[in-house]
């Protein structure tokens, strides 16, 4: 059913076959939950009565776990600790308290926060609410952020004690979030926001009773996710309540999840994969660790100290964990030179950004056969997952196909490719968007499957393989050239430190430009750009030479770790 927040629905509809057969699929799935290993009594009839009152929402999911392990820790962050049940009841007093300031079913409560306790109580008082979470990325400009709380007319602002200030003299209250637990910082106290003075999220809690009256069976509507923009504005991705447990049965079997786990969630929480994720940590009771800012160094230390048996994270820190592993061993530190450092990761999770083939082989030979690829997006949620075994055995998979999701490969005509034949993926499954909230933001759907506006292919074997952008690849010398592939071998060299690589299509003539970040190392240094190519000459093709060579002393990405093309510094336009 199109979300009445959705100015043009997108028509995705899965069949009911195709939705039954991927809750048949999941079953054994479903069993590794922290709910079927729970026997108090009367907890399955508690269980079934979150269902019936808040269905598959994170609200529900939360419950059932505060109901089964009250006293298991739910939360590691900067602030400290909190159990499931001191969750559940900040939660419902916050819910209460956004209540108060007007927040009733369906209105929008737009949400600015990097990982830790606000954004996760947050989006669990939306639910007990039947609020619309309007998720918002941080990393976007004060203007922007007002500009979207406005536009969509949101009800509340709850915002970390860094973002807060651009929303002054705006018409919408605000909640003060990271930041505000000593009070309300002095910068903020004197303005006001819809014109009321501000207040910090710890009040907020603290002036609702331990028994908050909430609405019995409140209507749960979507989530919003704000879309990173990283080739202009934010799009605004709805994102419905699900209508089963097809996430779980999508990733579990792939992914080995295990009830009471410890989940290290440097993926953010602004975006679908961390959202995701926190869900998933709920369905099986885990505890996760949150920081706001991701330190290598201080990742590997939480990996160790609360012994984490799963990573959830993208490429871009996943490399630097590895160089943080190695500082630990040449460091001398007993636990590292024991080889123990580590030991406790079952499971790291790749999204966000494709993992280049050299990472999976470096995180393999650290931390054993663990690392596994989740390919999706904002937009399609879950496509393909890959299993750690899988991975290994070929680092260039993206999965394989969970049952219920739709999925096509097409050429430029609309027409299926044959196997191993690239085109763009289409998909669509139950848990794709319902739409944008603007009708200002197109995409292409045909058969009733969204594009992701990636290239790839199937292989023989069935698995997904992903070849970058379709908008990157580009004809050189009459020959496809995807930018992936140059990135992928660079990434690989000592002296690179960083790289991103970006197809640009001219009228007569294409090329590739190469942003290129050096290694801080003796090769690095010695690094040009003549050295550079006949690096790219010796080991691929003459059609991979990078045309133009831009030296950056980082490359602008976002918090999920894609790079923003549009912050790259200008090469040249197509000629």
């Amino acid at each position: 059913m199109a979300s009445p927040l959705v100015e043009r629905p997108l028509d995705l509809a899965v069949p009911v076959r195709d939705l039954a057969r991927q809750f048949i699929a999941g079953v054994p799935s479903y069993l590794r939950t922290d709910y079927v290993h729970v026997a108090a009594p009367g907890y399955y009839g508690r269980l079934v009565g979150n269902l019936v009152r808040w269905g598959f929402s994170m609200a529900s999911l939360m419950e059932g776990a505060a109901a089964g392990r009250p006293k298991r820790t739910a939360l590691i962050d900067e602030v400290g600790e909190l159990t499931y049940a001191e969750l559940r009841e900040q939660a419902r007093r916050f819910a209460a308290a956004l209540r108060a300031h007007g927040v009733a079913e369906g209105d929008r409560v737009a949400l600015v926060a990097r990982n830790s306790r606000v954004p996760v109580i947050t989006m669990l008082a939306c639910g007990y609410l039947g609020a619309v979470a309007m998720v918002m990325n941080p990393m976007s400009s004060a203007a922007q952020l007002r500009r979207t709380a406005d536009e969509y007319r949101a009800k509340v602002v709850v915002a970390d004690a860094d973002h807060a200030e651009g929303f002054a003299d705006g018409s919408t209250p605000l909640i003060v979030g990271h930041g505000s637990e000593n009070g309300v910082p002095e910068k903020l106290r004197d303005l006001h926001f819809g014109g009321r003075a501000p207040v910090s999220y710890g009040t907020a809690i603290e002036s609702v009773g331990r028994r908050p009256n909430l609405p019995f069976h409140p209507k749960q509507n979507p989530t919003v996710i704000m879309s990173s923009g990283t080739t202009g504005r934010p799009k605004g991705v709805v994102r419905g309540v699900p209508r089963s447990p097809q996430v779980i049965g999508s990733i579990f079997p792939e992914v080995p999840w295990r009830p009471g786990g410890v989940i290290q969630l440097t993926a953010s929480l602004f975006h679908a994969w961390g959202w995701l994720n926190l869900n998933l940590v709920f369905a099986t009771a885990s505890t996760m660790v949150l920081r706001r800012h991701f330190d290598a160094r201080e990742a590997m230390a939480d990996i160790t100290r609360h012994k984490v048996t799963g990573v959830i994270s993208a490429a871009v820190f996943l490399r630097d964990l590895t160089g943080a592993f190695d500082e630990a061993v040449a460091s001398g530190d007993r636990t590292a030179a024991d080889g123990r450092i580590g030991e406790s990761v079952e499971f790291i999770v790749s999204s966000g950004n494709a993992i280049p083939p050299h990472l999976v082989r470096d995180l393999n030979a650290r931390f054993g056969v663990v690392t596994c690829n989740f390919y999706g997006s904002t937009e399609h949620g879950p496509v393909a997952v890959a299993s750690a075994r899988e991975l290994a055995a070929d680092p260039d998979r993206a999965g394989t196909v969970a049952p219920g999701v739709r999925i096509a490969i097409l050429d430029d005509d609309g027409k299926e490719v044959p196997t191993g034949e690239v085109g763009t993926i289409y998909s669509a499954n139950s848990e794709s968007m319902q739409g944008y909230l603007s009708a200002k933001d197109a995409t292409t759907v045909r058969g009733r499957m969204l594009s992701t506006g990636d290239l790839g292919f199937f292989d023989e074997q069935g698995f997904l393989h992903v070849r970058g952008r379709a908008d990157d690849m580009v004809i050189k010398g009459g020959e496809n050239v995807y930018p992936r592939e140059l990135e992928e071998f660079l990434g690989r060299q000592e002296a690179v430190g960083d790289v991103y690589v970006k197809g640009v299509r001219g009228e007569i003539m294409s090329r590739l430009d190469c942003y290129l970040v050096r290694a801080d190392n003796e090769a690095g240094r010695a690094l040009d750009e003549d050295s550079l190519r006949e690096l790219v000459r010796e080991n691929l093709a003459e059609h991979n030479l990078p045309d133009r060579v831009v030296w950056l002393d980082e490359l602008p990405r976002t918090d999920a770790g894609k790079v923003v093309p549009r912050l790259l510094p200008d090469s040249g336009e197509g000629e």
